[in-house]
């Protein structure tokens, strides 16, 4: 059985690599990522457009006084015009996927080794500081 401190070490990182991949799984699921309004009036009518965008898709919706269309969804990588955007938001989903897999992986390992003697690592002593950095 692993003494008191070591086991409040990986009990504490358990909990830590936990938190990360609950965060990193809220962020990959919000729709809210960017919000924008856009208000235009002159002397006969006015309009106000809404337009939220999350990682996959996004939502337009039109909240004019007495007309309003229904949302409209549109898919983000369809909407970004330069390649650059595109690639930058492929970038961060991938970056995103991975911090959550090495989150999962950080917590499966520091769980089990909470309550096991002798301690199971990846890659020796340093996977185990490995995969806490890099979640």
């Amino acid at each position: 059985m692993p003494s008191r401190r070591k086991t409040l070490m990986f009990a504490s990182a358990f909990f830590t690599s936990l938190c990360s991949f609950v965060i990193v799984c809220i962020v990959l699921a919000t729709k809210n990522w960017v919000s924008s309004e856009i208000n235009n009036s002159n002397e006969n009518s006015s309009m106000k457009l809404i337009i939220t965008y999350g990682l996959f898709q996004g939502v337009c919706s039109d909240v004019s006084p007495g007309i309003s269309s229904p949302h409209t969804s549109f898919q983000v990588a369809g909407a970004l015009e330069n390649d650059t955007l595109k690639i930058f938001n492929s970038v961060i989903i991938f970056l995103l996927v991975i911090t959550m897999l090495s989150s999962f992986l950080s917590s499966g390992f520091t769980c089990y080794n909470a309550i096991s003697n002798p301690y199971q690592t990846f890659l020796g002593p340093i996977g185990v500081y490995t995969w806490n950095s890099v979640s």
